[in-house]
């Protein structure tokens, strides 16, 4: 998701100020885990390469010592500073976000939510207006009013926004509302106005201006990469406001088990922003960052040096290109023709956000200069082209281990997924796309057949490919509970089957989200399973999510615990 580069540069300054806050504001925003902790009578699943279960642990500092029975802990029962009876309630490892765009899941601090169910509660474009009529008078001033989560096939008009809807909420300052892909934008006049867009301004490659078919004017509707600096520009948010949506965005996070989080597509003053908040403690989370195409590729080249970022819980990881949009955009790039073309001419069936020259270019620069290589690519003619890219590469800087990731994979095709493993391809599945848009794939964007095959875990896992599943925050919102249950269970949100065939076991959900997830960004050896020697990233949970009896979706985080310190609980001592 190219366009949710969140500009955190202006948070390196706020949490600068918290530096001369003195010791007791560090201490309070950094604190240090008990010297030993033993956690007992529980139900404790490691995900471990055997998928044991235990009962007890024991934790020095940050690090387990021990995992097994009550028994294997009792040495350390007499100098622990804490001790947790569990009470038989089940602990797993910490939840690891294989792919999203942290902090994206706190925009509601500053903008309207204008999705609508099953996520939100906006029906039509009036309740939309309000929405962001509301905002508006909270938050007045010149600065952009910002929407997010906008459903054109959920809204009762079935059309997108347009800019005299917008116009309507403001004439004053620049509105934008960001579709739920997230590869898309409406703006308003003045937006249109200030970035000197008019009716004969071009498409820019791999974008659209849509325009009125009667009078050529623009509708305030911008696909892809001719929305992207509207966007950008609407999420430089001041430093007060960015402060507020990483709060918001780690107790969202936290609430949900999630130990580690992802910023998909990072510019250098995100990094530099992100990494400062982790160091003092205003992000208590670990945060992997994916660079951008153009920031990661100059660092590769040794123009850029992005190893100064690194911090105890900030880690650099994969280069991150776009292959192509989304499927609910109509922007996804497939290989057949979408199902309802809409206003889409006979045979459409998207486009790349890169040439495939270009891209093979890029990938081999990538790889070839020691880097981990991240490609978005939802429609199979778009994954077809990151294959064809990743095959050029290995022949040219042949490697054993290099585990690129192949983003949401959504229409991976059964030849594709023979590629994968036949190259060492490991995918992360947005598997969430079933229960959200899963409907509307059948009737509309795929039609029943493709529609079923979509996000095709169960065959990657009968090939033996290792995968990992992801919710790609804030297109949706982060739920563990959710991600758990939509691999599992394949239900749409109308509670129909959608493609029964590829549901896979609670166990491999799980391990999707904890181990399997810490191996594809090559950092099992520190995270992902309860095993002595590892971090002490732990999740209590209120059930266990391998017993058939429970109701994923019921499931409920009750405490959340990263490096031994404990991030969020409740209804626990």
């Amino acid at each position: 998701m190219r366009a949710l580069k969140w500009v955190l540069g202006s948070l390196a300054g706020v949490v600068a100020l918290l530096l001369v806050l003195g010791a007791v504001a560090w201490m309070r925003l950094h604190p240090e885990p008990p010297d030993i902790q033993v956690w007992h009578s529980g139900n404790v699943l490691t995900m471990d390469a055997d998928g044991s279960v235990a009962t007890a642990i024991a934790i020095e500092g940050e690090r387990i010592v021990a995992v097994g029975g009550d028994e294997d802990v009792e040495k350390w029962l007499d100098d622990a500073d804490l001790t947790v009876d569990l009470e038989g309630r089940t602990v797993a490892p910490g939840f690891i976000e294989p792919h999203g765009h942290f902090p994206g899941a706190g925009l509601s601090a500053v903008g309207a939510d204008l999705n609508s169910p099953p996520i939100g509660e906006v029906r039509n474009i009036a309740e939309a207006l309000d929405a962001l009529r509301a905002v508006d008078a909270e938050r007045p001033g010149e600065r952009w009013l910002l929407g997010f989560g906008y459903d054109d096939t959920m809204l009762a008009e079935k059309r997108h926004l347009s800019k005299e809807d917008l116009d309507a909420v403001s004439t004053s300052r620049p509105v934008l509302a960001m579709h739920i892909s997230a590869h898309m934008v409406v703006v308003n006049s003045l937006a249109l106005q200030q970035f000197g867009i008019d009716a004969d301004t071009p498409d820019p490659a791999g974008g659209e201006i849509h325009k009125n078919p009667e009078t050529g004017e623009p509708s305030g509707l911008l696909l892809e990469t001719a929305g992207r600096p509207m966007m950008l520009s609407a999420l430089a948010f001041s430093p007060l406001d960015q402060v507020a949506v990483v709060r918001s965005a780690v107790a969202a996070y936290a609430g949900q088990g999630f130990t580690t989080v992802q910023n998909g597509l990072s510019t250098e003053e995100q990094l530099k922003g992100v990494s400062m908040g982790t160091k003092v403690g205003l992000i208590p989370l670990r945060v992997v960052a994916w660079p951008k195409d153009e920031l990661g590729i100059a660092a590769v080249k040794g123009e850029a040096d992005l190893s100064v970022y690194e911090a105890e819980r900030f880690h650099v990881g994969a280069v991150k290109l776009v292959g192509d949009g989304s499927i609910q955009g109509y922007t996804g790039y497939l290989s057949e023709p979408y199902h309802v073309l809409g206003e889409h001419p006979e045979g459409y069936r998207g486009y790349p956000n890169i040439d495939a020259e270009s891209l093979n270019e890029q990938v081999k620069t990538i790889h070839c200069g020691g880097s981990q290589v991240a490609v978005h690519g939802n429609g199979d003619a778009a994954i077809e082209q990151f294959l064809d890219a990743w095959e050029a590469a290995l022949e040219a800087c042949p490697a054993q281990d290099a585990r690129p990731i192949l983003v949401h994979a959504q229409m991976s095709r059964p030849e594709q997924l023979a590629r994968m493993k036949e190259l060492g391809v490991t995918p992360t599945f947005f598997s969430a796309h079933v229960y959200y848009w899963g409907d509307r794939h059948r009737d509309i964007f795929l039609g029943p057949e493709r529609a079923a095959r979509i996000s095709p875990a169960a065959s990657a896992a009968a090939l033996g490919i290792r995968f990992t599943t992801h919710l790609d925050t804030p297109v949706v919102p982060i739920d563990s509970a959710v991600q758990l249950w939509a691999p599992v269970a394949r239900e749409t949100s109308s509670g129909q089957l959608l493609g029964p065939d590829e549901r896979i076991s609670r166990e491999q959900s799980l391990r999707a989200m904890t181990i399997d997830a810490a191996w594809q960004v090559h950092m099992e050896d520190e995270l992902g399973s309860i095993e002595p020697g590892k971090k002490a990233d732990l999740v209590i949970l209120s059930d266990n999510p391998l017993d058939p009896e429970i109701d994923l979706r019921e499931l409920r985080v009750q405490r959340t615990v990263v490096g031994g310190v404990t991030v969020f609980e409740v209804g626990l001592p």
